[in-house]
């Protein structure tokens, strides 16, 4: 059919555009005594664009995923009405609507850039030709300028936010669902995720939701607007009509309407700088994650009194990395950060740091604390101020669970939890994401009112209007050169395919078969756990370590990845040698412990057995990529490609695990509560470690169906993991090994089975 577009903007012929219809639907999640939608009737044809607004809080979001056939099942919530695509219940119309997730890290599932993108057409059975088709320059369709093989966990949130855009269409939908598809983009990203999606919607003939509040850059591009208030319809029609006849009582209700801007509080009036008080000064500031070369270099600011600085530039530039190092929060390579009376925020307490400096972070579920958001302000503020949580829109929330509230909701209580505690520095990352008209002129109303009292601000920010708004300074930091990094091929990879230049042959290691590199260390330690002489493993241990340098893995990695073994073997030992089997020749002995020459001979083969089977395991599997061991264990021993991805992505999950470790120890820090000993500490963050881990276990189930994750259809595997003579040649190594030990011990009479119970002596 055909679909009338806004001027310029031509005709198009939909016959993959899928239809999108609700009908009384309504949606209240479990826990919840009122529906977040109710009543909802609305129909989209295929091919029409339109744009969703509505305040925070109105049930944007939660229509997405009920259209994407993702809110859950009855256990979930209550579902009345009923809601279609293409005249199919969402959860039967798999792979018909692709849906980018509001959260860019819950949007991704798989460790690699690469494996990400092809994750949703694989899930479809697509073949692996189209596949290869539709990933040619995915990533430079969306500005994203990274190797194919980059670690995910390393992108910055825009990156991350381009990458699962890129992943999403990747799966050809029949209609694209975008949750605020640029809220974590700098402004020249913005115009180019615009033009990326519009060209994909004209080039597939796609249905196109979005939910944005930047609503002027999509306006050109849409032919109809559905406001929702509280989960009901209130207006929908013609973009122009609906902004001309409801665009006042729109603002009025929170909705950014162009041409309307928010409330801005007044300009500063402030004393000339050089009579202000510097608060915060760093120079020469040079920062990164430990043990990695810094992101952010040469850094010089001067922070004073009354003054707002904004950190700007591309995403990846290092905004983030730069606000936690000036905050003492990060470990600094060069440089030095000093507050108002010489004080290293970084050397001093907890408590201490919390009065000096108020920090946001960039996901603000990294620093609640507290059971309800009452107690959450109360940490800081002592006593709560009614009237700050009813400027906030949280006044019916006081006794919630920080968790338990909308994206909006947890930002605005981040952002007050560090004003409430009143320190001269306020340092934040991203403060007004997810915000509404009205909750974005409280927010930054009460920036502005902190400023006003002779405080500042550092603010990591790509929002224009609030740059204006408070009269910010701009430290804008450049875009940092695209990084390559080592494929499985052994060779660089840039973000469209190959690099230019010769190939080089991978190590060994990089060439098995996973399940091959497996069986290799499994079998001799199969050997080796059932029997207790010393020959076997002494044997074994010696030609494993004639055999390792065939793997191609440096020694010296090698010696650093099998610490723990080196340590290990002989703590082992030295256990065994004064509590072990008695027997034989007694050369000492005290209370429990006793030194014998079993006790001896058992300690000696102990020491030979752990370094015989951890350091094979430790060098075939320290730096396993899960993702190709994943593909191995589906392919090469046909296990269930559900049970496969659904652990793949569990053990991305723990990786990530550890970052929010890390985060979560400079929140506690930040907010006043690091100085308490590790083991008092310990509970309360294995709690939100459990809460973090739960909320992001959701929401990876939510990404993988929303990706075509269990579709009914023979999965697809882009990656092939074939079994080859090399690999048969290394589990012919491994049982050569096994075979040759235990000779050797039969032979010299040392044989010793833990299944015939003969001891020593």
């Amino acid at each position: 059919m055909t679909s009338a577009l806004p001027a310029g903007a031509g005709t198009t012929t939909h016959p993959r555009a899928a239809r999108l219809a609700a009908h009384g639907f309504g949606w209240r999640p479990r826990g919840r005594k009122a529906p977040v939608l109710a009543d909802v009737d609305l129909a989209i044809e295929a091919g029409e664009r339109v744009l969703v607004l509505g305040a925070s809080g109105s049930g944007k979001s939660t229509l997405l995923q009920a259209f994407a056939g993702v809110l859950g099942g009855d256990d979930d919530g209550d579902r009345t009405g009923n809601i279609t695509v293409d005249g199919r219940d969402p959860a039967d119309a798999r792979g018909r609507v692709g849906l980018l997730l509001q959260d860019p890290e819950a949007g991704i599932v798989l460790e690699r850039a690469g494996d990400d993108l092809a994750f949703g057409p694989e899930n479809l059975g697509v073949p692996v030709a189209e596949i290869a088709k539709r990933l040619d320059g995915a990533l430079d369709r969306v500005g994203l300028d990274i190797a194919a093989d980059r670690r995910t966990p390393e992108l910055s949130g825009g990156q991350q936010q381009r990458l699962a855009l890129a992943g999403v269409l990747a799966l050809e939908p029949g209609a694209l669902l975008l949750d605020e598809p640029t809220a974590q983009l700098d402004p020249a990203g913005v115009g180019e995720i615009v033009d990326a999606v519009i060209a994909a919607v004209e080039r597939r003939g796609l249905t196109l939701v979005v939910i944005e509040h930047r609503v002027d850059v999509w306006l050109p591009h849409i032919d109809r607007v559905i406001v929702l208030d509280r989960g009901r319809v209130i207006a929908d029609g013609d973009p122009a009509s609906v902004l001309e006849r409801e665009g006042e009582a729109l603002a009025e209700r929170g909705v950014w309407v162009p041409g309307r801007p928010p409330v801005h509080p007044p300009a500063a009036v402030t004393a000339p700088a050089r009579e202000r008080t510097v608060l915060l000064e760093a120079t020469g500031l040079a920062a990164g994650p430990a043990g990695a070369e810094p992101v952010v270099e040469n850094i010089d600011l001067t922070v004073r009194a009354g003054e707002v600085i904004a950190l700007t530039g591309p995403n990846g530039a290092g905004k983030s990395t730069l606000a936690l190092a000036l905050a003492g929060l990060l470990p600094r390579a060069a440089g030095t950060v000093t507050t108002a009376d010489g004080v290293d925020p970084a050397t001093v307490s907890s408590v201490e740091l919390s009065r000096l400096v108020g920090v946001v972070f960039q996901n603000p579920e990294h620093q609640f604390v507290a059971a309800t958001v009452r107690d959450e302000l109360a940490l800081g503020a002592g006593e709560v101020p009614a009237a700050l949580l009813d400027r906030l829109g949280l006044a019916r929330r006081g006794g919630t669970s920080p968790y338990r509230l909308s994206g909006g909701e947890k930002r605005r209580l981040s952002v007050a939890t560090a004003i409430a505690a009143g320190p001269p520095v306020l340092i934040l990352d991203e403060p007004t994401f997810g915000q509404d008209r009205r909750t974005w002129a409280e927010l930054a109303a009460l920036i502005a009112e902190h400023r006003d009292r002779g405080g500042a601000v550092i603010m990591a920010t790509h929002d224009r209007e609030l740059i204006a708004a408070l009269g910010a300074r701009e430290l804008r930091l450049p875009a940092r050169p695209p990084r390559l990094t080592p494929d499985e091929a052994g060779e660089p990879v840039a973000a469209g395919g190959p690099s230019a230049g010769p190939v080089s042959r991978p190590p060994l290691l990089e060439r098995l078969n996973p399940v091959a590199a497996l069986a290799a260390g499994l079998f001799p330690a199969l050997i080796l756990v059932a029997t207790i002489d010393i020959v076997s493993a002494a044997v074994a241990l010696a030609l494993q370590l004639l055999l390792l340098p065939l793997l191609g893995v440096d020694a010296r990695t090698l010696v650093r990845r099998t610490a723990p073994v080196w340590i290990a073997a002989p703590l082992s030992g030295l256990t065994i040698l004064l509590y072990g089997q008695t027997s034989g020749q007694i050369y000492a002995e005290f209370l429990f412990v006793r030194i014998s020459d079993g006790s001896i001979e058992l300690a000696i083969a102990t020491v030979l057995r752990v370094l015989a089977i951890g350091i094979p395991a430790v060098a075939l599997f320290a730096r396993v990529d899960v993702t190709r061991f994943g593909d191995a264990l589906a392919q090469t021993l046909r296990l269930p490609a559900r049970f496969v991805l659904g652990a793949v992505a569990a053990l991305r999950m723990l990786g990530l695990l550890g970052s929010d470790m890390r985060m979560l120890e400079r929140a506690r820090r930040a907010r006043g509560l690091g100085d308490r000993g590790r083991i008092r500490r310990l509970p309360g963050l294995v709690l939100a470690l459990l809460v973090l881990a739960i909320r992001r276990g959701a929401a990876l189930a939510v990404a993988m169906e929303a990706r075509g994750f269990g579709a009914p259809v023979a999965r697809t595997w882009t990656r092939p993991s074939p079994w080859r003579g090399i690999d048969s040649l290394a589990l012919a190594v491994a049982v050569a090994v096994a075979v040759i030990a235990t000779v050797a011990a039969v032979a010299t009479g040392q044989w010793n089975s833990i299944l015939t119970g003969r001891e020593f002596g």
